[in-house]
This record gives C-alpha cells, structure tokens and sequence, in this order.
C-alpha cells in the first residue's frame, strides 16, 4: 500500500503539471490551429495521462483522455480542423480532467463522476455514433485497438536484426502511414475541404541535413534516443516511445527534487528567529562599542558581527528564494476565462499578459487568486463594450485587457487595464445612494477617485440584472477583502470613454517585514512600511477641529488625525510637549494621519502570532521581538483604518474650529538640500527633472569620491542623497560605508537609484547603510515622493 500511495503521489504531482498549462495552450491552439509543435505538446499531455492512469486502473480517467487524445490525435494528422465549437468539447473534457484529478488526490479513486455525455461529444467530433460504452459496461475499457492494428502477428524480431535492417523497417512503416495520410488529405481537398499543410516528410528532413549523415536508429523499443531523421515525422504508434528522451534527461532529475511545504515553512519560522537573534547581536554590539570606546577587542567583535549579519542576510533570502514562485502560474488560468467569458457575452476581447516570471511568495499567491479572477471578470462584463458599441465609439471591435506584473521597491505591482468605457463617477454616486451605501453629503464631498472605490463596496453593483457573470455585488468585496489580508493596497484610475486601470500593490513576503518602530510613552509600536507613505513633525498648534474631527493641512490636502494613544487607550503626553509627529498612512484611496510621540526607526521584523488567548484584538495584528528583547505589537493597518472613524477631537488641538481656519503654511522645500550621484548625466539630468518640483535644492556628483569631497567640504547641509550603485573610481555601496563613519551623517537618508534589481543587491544595499532601494525605470512622482517621505522622516534626529 505504501509503495502504491509514492506511485500515486508521483503520478499527481506530473498530472498536475502538465495540465497546469493546457488552458493558456488550447486558447492558443484555437488561435494558431497550424501551429503543430503545440498541437503536438497538448496531445502529449493526454496521452501521458491516459498512460499513467490506465496502469493505476483509474478506468474513467482513462476512459476520457483515450477520447480526447483520439480527437487531438486526428487534428494533429490534418483529418480534423479545431473549431470554436470543437474546442469547447475539448476544454470541456480538460475541465473534467481536473475535476477527477483532484477526486483521486482526496480520494485515491475516480468514481463518483459522469463523464458519458463529454465522452460522447468527443467520440462524434472524431467521427464516430456516439455511442461509447462506459467503463463500468465494458471491463476492457483501455482500448489498445489502435496498437493492435498496427502491430502484425507476424512482427519482425527487432532483438535479431541489425541496425541497417531495423532502420529500413522503421522507413517502411513510416512510408505506409504517409501514405495512408495523403490518400486521406487528397480525398478532402478534392472533396473542397481546407486542410493545413502535411509535416515534413522524411526524406525532405533528410536533404535539409546532408552535411551530417544521421546516425543508425535502434529499436523504438530498445533504444530511446532515435534518429534525429524520425523526430520531424510524428506517428501515433511512437509516442509513448517517443516522450521517453525527455524523462531520460538525467541532469534536470538530479537537480531537482519535491519538498513539502510544511518543511519549508518550518525553515522559514526557523529563518525569522534568525534574524531576531543578529537583530539583538546588533543592538548588544552597539552598546558594547558605546561602552568600551578606544578598546581593541571591538575591531575582532565589529568582524564577527558583520559575518553574522551578512550570513544571515544571504540565508533569508536563499530561503524565502525557496518558497517564491512565478505570479505566471496564477496567470496562466486567464486566456481560458477570456475566451469563455468573451463567447458568454458575445464580446471580442484580447487578453495580454506581461512580467508572468515575476516571483511572489507561495503563501501570497494562493491569496491573489480569486481577486484577480473578479477583477478580470468585471473588466469584461462592465468595462469592455460590444463590437458594435466599441466601432460606433470609433474604438477597435476587439477590446483589450493587459494583466502586467512587475516590482516596485519591496511591493510587487500587478496591474490590470482594459480599453474599455471606463467609471462613470456621478453614476457610482448615484448607485451607492440608491442602495444607502452612502449619504448625499458624502457623495457631494466624494472625488471622482474616491467614487471609484466605491465599486469595494458589499453589496453594491452596477449590473442591471443578475447573471452568471456579475449583479450580485460581492465581486470586488472579495478583492478588497483578499487584497487587505496580504497588507496590500488597491489604487484604481479611469477615465470615461477610456478605459479604466486597476493596481494592486502586494508584499513580496508576509513572514519578514519592514516596519517603522513608533513610540507612545513607554509603549512601542511597529507599523508596516509598505503601508506609510511618510512621516512629518508638527506641533500642537498645527491640529485644528473640523466638525468634531481633529485635521491637519498637508500641502494640498485635509488629512485627518488621530492619536495612537486614543485608540489602545494609551496615556498621551501631547498635552505638555511642543512637537510630535505624525505618521501618514495610505490604504488604497484612503489616507489617515496617525498621531505618535517618537520615531524609533526603521527595522526588518518578524510576524508572531498573539496565540491564542489575545489572537483577535482590534488593531494588533501580531507581535515581534525588538533588538533589545523588548517585545513590540504590530499594527492593523485595516483596522486601524476602520477604528479611527469613531475617535473625535481630542483637547490636543487648537480653539479654532472649521475648514476655513486650517490655513497651515507648507514646509518650504527650498529648506532642504539632496546630493545627486550618478556617473551618467542623462540620469542625473532625470532625477533632476523629477525634483526639480519640489523645490528641493539639488546638487551633482559624477562618482562616489566626489561626493564624497563635496560631503568634506561642508559647504551644504544636505538632508538626502540619491546614489547610483555601479561608478567609476568609488561604487555606491562603498560610498555608502564611508559615508555612516561620520557622526554628522549618521542620519541622513541614503536612497540608491540603481537598475540592478537582484535580491542579493538590495540587500548588501541595506548593510551598507541604504534605506531605500529604487530601480530604474521609475516615474518622476515616485522618485519625488520616496525623497520627500525619507526627508521628513528625518526630522526626528534634528
């Protein structure tokens, strides 16, 4: 039973392998019906599976590959072309598949699913009655009739003959089964049938490789490896034969073996005590270095420190390497949707995919799954108009979505846009009142941005009735919801008439995490990074109350404010002192401004469950261990979101009251100064022209030892440095190093712009003093702004 249970588990994990693809492929496949070597790779697929289950006597898989394969078989010879009509039969038995591959893993057996009507469809595309015994009326259901007919009973002994012998044998057989196809294709191209061209026949593969005479084939039976002659001629009798060369490939065998999860995950728990151990060998060695100024020792243990951190580093990264995979295999479901929904909704639509290697945690992309496939399903039932629609709007007839993924800082970006008619903002509005989502108050204070986020909303729909696609408004619920469980952010665009463009911004990992230490008296907190947009310092006569709502002028905007203290009901201390600083947070349209007493710094934590007596408080979403052993609660960004719209003005706040007395005056940017290194001048002239802006005063440095004698000179008071990382005469690491042995500098913000993107890179960045890391291309907004919150994050040390 146990050696049955391994094969089992081995034929599972290759069956789902293989069909993994088969959806993105047959969509393909109906696109480009001549593109044999496709063709030729999907009837592999059913014929590996056929053979594999007939073996562990699944009858009904069996049963429904040996038809499929019959059909694709059939296309692969010319006797067939693959029609719209066609293909749904097929991807309907491929969905079947599926279905008893996942019974047979739950259940190790394949019955309990009728399979007769799809293999009856099957038996009349390839040309039969359709009428197909089952396998429970037939006992022999894995049919071996087509072997039987081409293997005589007077076979030739292969075992006895030479080379030369076998070889002729081998040509005559191929020359009769080409035979038979060209009597076939002649008789339908006389009939007036369209038939794709013929393969090469052998002896043209022959004349195109003269200059190297093809080696003697053995035995198909004997030998695995045949002539390369025989690999431009398929034939059915082959090809379980024929798949043998690629398992045959030793090297990718050895090299690759299946873990199970639970072990990684364990080596990953494994990997973040790691990292809470040289957080606290850091901390103890700084003190160390405090204490003991001057002594020798503290070079060797400065050494040992560095080892530590740096092996540590590689090792995380080797292991959160392990547990990535490519967002590509959420991808690959999505032409599939496409061409069922575009025959569903009688719409023509493209889809087009870009950045599928693009790798996210295992655990990451499990959750994106099914907000994706809403997104996706909203974008053609709502967004993509008829043909008719679109070529009267002067648009294409075939409309298009574009799925692209891509990394951005420690996030990766996926973003979906379509060509479609875009968001009508008065008309959510309008919507969300009708269904008292919202009241008219908030629809007349509501942007055109914060209408589209509206469409988050439960319950709420633009659908004129309910289909199977969409009118039941829990849709994009899902998506709001999914997306805030992985600490990622929704950020929709549209235009009217246009298009609309939907982003998901999505952690690379849940298990280490970047967060910004914050302090509230004694208490500690840790808030996610990827979810401050930045950091300012104001004093107590900068808050003002606006209906009851504490608020602050934040350049252009009215950000709302609520104190860290008033929401875990901690004692606050902005009464007495003259500054404090305010964290802004961003969750998709939403921005809140979040009150604290200290900026402690930015730190890689490790996510620790509360357990299971404190799991479920509002606003914690775990614990982590600081550096000094100290233990910090870890912020619920969505929570805290939801929380603070109950807080009222606290008496922190100035007499005055209303929107119009929040005339706050804005920092002048000119204040501030930030060094440009770069060795090329056209992407300096490019940061230049992204901060030019601001107001920020800007100063260059063609290398790293020229910023390094500005920074001597001390003529400016620099506040922030944009570093390229590959240089001549001094690199930007090396820089960056020399840079942190200057008190004075200590804290100033190093941000590299570089384009290497390598994990490893960014992270020998960080050791070296980088606090963020920016990879080019990048827009002008971002590089302003990842400047501007590093500048403000500042201000704690002044």
């Amino acid at each position: 039973m146990d050696e049955f249970q391994e094969i089992l588990q081995d034929f599972l994990v290759e069956s789902f392998e293989l069909v993994e693809k088969l959806d993105e492929d047959l969509v393909e496949l109906e696109a480009t019906p001549e593109d044999l070597e496709l063709l030729n790779g999907i009837f592999r697929v059913a014929h590996t599976v056929k053979g594999a289950s007939s073996f562990l006597n699944f009858d009904v898989l069996t049963h429904l590959t040996h038809h499929m394969e019959d059909v694709l078989n059939k296309a692969r010879h010319g006797e067939l072309i693959i029609t719209p009509d066609i293909m749904d039969v097929v991807l309907e038995s491929i969905d079947l598949m599926k279905t008893l591959l996942n019974i047979i893993r739950d259940t190790s057996s394949d019955s309990g699913v009728d399979v007769s009507a799809c293999v009856a469809r099957l038996d009349k595309v390839s040309g039969g009655d359709g009428a197909v015994p089952t396998p429970e009326a037939s006992a022999p259901i894995v049919e071996v009739a087509p072997v039987v007919e081409e293997v005589a009973s007077d076979e030739p002994d292969y075992e006895n003959m030479s080379d030369d012998d076998v070889e002729a044998e081998i040509l005559r057989l191929l020359d009769e089964r080409q035979a038979e196809d060209r009597a076939k294709r002649e008789a339908k191209i006389a009939a007036g049938e369209d038939v794709p061209a013929p393969p090469p026949s052998p002896e043209d593969v022959v004349e195109e490789e003269t200059s190297k005479p093809a080696p003697a084939a053995a035995p198909v039976h004997v030998t695995p490896t045949p002539s390369p002659v025989f690999d431009e001629v398929e034939d059915p009798r082959n090809d379980t034969k024929a798949a043998a060369p690629a398992k045959k490939s030793a090297t990718t065998v050895e090299q690759t073996i299946r873990v199970d999860v639970k072990r990684l995950d364990h080596l990953m728990n494994l990997i973040g005590e790691l990292v809470l151990a040289k957080n606290r060998l850091i901390k103890i060695n700084d003190d160390v270095e405090e204490r003991y100024e001057g002594e020798e020792f503290l070079e060797e243990l400065n050494q040992v420190v560095s080892i530590v951190s740096l092996v540590t580093t590689d090792l995380q990264i080797a292991v959160m390497k392990t547990r990535m995979l490519p967002i590509g295999k959420v991808f690959n479901k999505f032409p599939r949707m496409i061409r069922d929904l575009s025959r569903e909704l009688n719409k023509k639509i493209e889809l087009e995919i870009d950045g599928e290697e693009t790798e996210l945690d295992k655990s990451i992309v499990e959750e994106i799954g099914d907000p994706l496939v809403h997104i996706i399903r909203n974008s053609c039932d709502h967004g993509i108009e008829i043909p008719s629609i679109r070529l009267a709007a002067g648009k294409n007839e075939t409309g298009t979505i574009s799925l692209t993924a891509y990394n951005e800082g420690n996030q990766i970006v996926i973003q979906i846009d379509d060509d479609g008619k875009g968001l009508d903002a008065e008309m959510l509005k309008n919507k969300a009142l009708e269904k008292n989502l919202i009241s008219e108050k908030e629809a007349d204070n509501m942007s055109d941005k914060e209408a589209f986020s509206l469409i988050m909303k439960p319950g709420f729909s633009t659908a004129a009735a309910v289909t199977n696609v969409s009118g039941r408004g829990v849709g994009m619920d899902v998506v709001k919801t999914n997306i805030e469980k992985v600490n990622g952010i929704i950020d929709i665009e549209s235009e009217k008439g246009r298009g609309s463009s939907i982003r998901l911004k999505i952690p690379l990992t849940l298990a280490i995490i970047q967060a910004l230490l914050v302090g509230v008296q004694e208490e500690h907190y840790a808030i996610p990074l990827s979810s401050v947009l930045e950091t300012v310092r104001i004093s107590k006569d900068e808050i003002y109350t606006v209906e009851g709502r504490s608020v602050m002028r934040l350049r252009d905007d009215v950000l709302s404010l609520v104190h860290i203290g008033d929401i875990f009901e901690v004692e606050r201390i902005l009464d007495s002192s003259e500054h404090a600083y305010v964290v802004v947070l961003g969750l998709g349209t939403q921005k809140l401004g979040l009150i604290v007493d200290s900026l402690v710094g930015q730190e890689e934590i490790v996510i620790k469950s509360l357990g299971e007596y404190l799991k479920g408080i509002d606003g914690i979403a775990g614990a982590t261990i600081r550096g000094d052993g100290g233990v910090t609660l870890i912020v619920d960004v969505v929570a805290i979101m939801d929380m603070a719209k109950t807080v009222k003005a606290t008496a922190l706040v100035s007499d005055t009251s209303g929107a119009a007395q929040i005339a706050l005056e804005k920092t002048k940017a000119s204040d501030y100064t930030v060094m440009i290194v770069d060795d090329s001048k056209t992407d300096r002239m490019i940061m230049r022209k992204s901060l030019e802006a601001t107001g920020i005063t800007l100063v260059e440095a063609g290398d790293g030892q020229e910023a390094l004698n500005i920074l001597k000179q001390g003529d400016h008071n620099f506040d922030a440095m944009l570093i390229d990382i590959e240089m001549p005469r001094m690199d930007g690491y090396t820089l960056a190093t020399e840079i942190k042995k200057y008190n004075r500098y200590k804290t100033m913000p190093l941000i590299a712009v570089t384009s290497r993107t390598g994990k490893s890179d960014r992270m020998r960045g960080v050791e070296s003093g980088m606090v963020e890391y920016i990879t080019k291309p990048y827009s002008a907004d971002y590089l302003s702004s990842v400047v501007q919150r590093n500048i403000n994050f500042k201000t704690e040390f002044l």
